[in-house]
């Protein structure tokens, strides 16, 4: 089961919260980052605003009390029905991503005698300088709308009806990356745009650029509005940026030992039979893999290439679990939803034990039961 610690998350959200005191920046929650509906709740509570990309993630933000009018709708794939559900609730704008969705918003909005908020994303066809085949910021293979285009789109917008221009927003796929330069190309990019849409006397509303990373490392990013999702819950996004918040952890990953066995020396363990004994071990079995978020890492092109499945099953690197107060090495391959461990040094392991996994990412899998403390 996930923990999350209520002061943990609280303290986050006020040390984001002073960084930009003085400046007229909402603070929108990723909801994707995590949908718990206790965590939603106590964001509420602070006066976040919330990031959502699904009617699913709006209704539950909605639930937790978060108000309309503080609910940014982003994402591709809008379906009309999500569209006019927001809009009935009232929601604070929606990020759009191409010119057939902003068309379609209109009609939608025309139809139910509403006004849509949008706000245009735009791809600043920066070359990100990773493998062709994974490559996320050339026009060909981002979303959003290309800077060259934004311009004579938002000169649409500005006729279409039910349609109000709120804002305008890009999205840093690499500044968790070491190589900075890429992001400061794509914020140039960006900040060129609003000028010369303020040259045109376009008025853009507000502007967005900022996640996790650029928070930390690109303050002319910060804008109006910025997102963040890993920083709340107390982690770096990657070990590129600086470390200069205190933060904590405000959730830990916990499971019970479910099967103990003794294998003799050089048994085979795991998928593809990687792991071969050395000495005569004591193996035990957790119920957590891969899908609950076990091996994740945040940083780096294993992250980008992978998602789930690489990092569990091809980064070499050493993998522990806590018994007590000791350590428990991972054998061989991290599954799906097991993991098989080296108890033979940790004697007083057995069956019902609590162990707590080193998972660096929250999954969204209502498998695992979430517990919420307050203290």
């Amino acid at each position: 089961f996930y923990c999350y610690a209520t002061a943990t998350l609280e303290r986050h959200y006020e040390v984001l919260a002073k960084a930009f005191e003085g400046q007229d920046a909402l603070i929108c929650f990723a909801v994707k980052a995590n949908s718990n509906q206790a965590v939603l709740a106590t964001m509420a509570r602070l006066g976040a605003g919330m990031d959502v990309v699904s009617e699913g993630e709006l209704r539950r933000a909605r639930a937790a009390g978060v108000p309309a009018n503080r609910i940014i709708f982003a994402g591709v794939g809008k379906t009309r029905g999500e569209m006019a559900y927001a809009l009935e609730e009232g929601i604070l704008g929606f990020n759009v991503e191409s010119e057939p969705e902003l068309l379609a918003l209109s009609e939608v909005a025309t139809a139910l005698r509403k006004t849509a908020r949008i706000a245009i994303r735009v791809n600043p066809d920066v070359d990100a300088k990773t493998h062709a085949k994974i490559s996320t910021g050339k026009a060909e293979n981002k979303f959003g709308v290309h800077y060259e285009d934004a311009r004579p789109l938002y000169a649409e917008a500005a006729k279409l009806k039910g349609i109000k221009i709120a804002g305008i927003y890009t999205h840093f796929a690499t500044a968790i990356e070491a190589a900075l330069a890429p992001s400061r190309e794509q914020l140039n990019v960006f900040l060129d745009l609003l000028r010369m849409l303020q040259a045109a006397g376009i008025d853009y509303g507000m502007a967005s650029a900022a996640n996790s990373a650029a928070i930390l490392r690109l303050p002319d990013s910060h804008l109006d509005i910025v997102r963040p999702g890993t920083l709340l819950y107390g982690q770096y996004p990657s070990q590129h940026v600086p470390h200069t918040l205190a933060l904590k952890p405000t959730w830990t990953l916990k499971a019970r030992i479910c099967e103990i066995r003794e294998v003799p020396k050089g048994s085979k363990i795991g998928y593809g039979s990687e792991y071969t004994t050395t000495r005569r071990t004591r193996t035990a079995v957790i119920p957590v893999g891969y899908s609950e978020g076990f091996t994740m890492v945040p940083e780096g092109p294993v992250y980008r290439q992978s998602l789930l499945k690489f990092a569990a099953k091809k980064m070499k690197r050493s993998l522990s679990v806590q018994v007590g107060a000791l350590e428990a090495p991972v054998l061989g391959r991290v599954a799906m939803q097991t993991t098989v461990i080296d108890v033979t040094d940790v004697p007083q392991a057995q069956v019902g034990h609590e162990v707590t996994i080193r998972a660096l990412r929250i999954p969204i899998s209502p498998r695992v039961p979430r517990v919420y403390l307050s203290e």
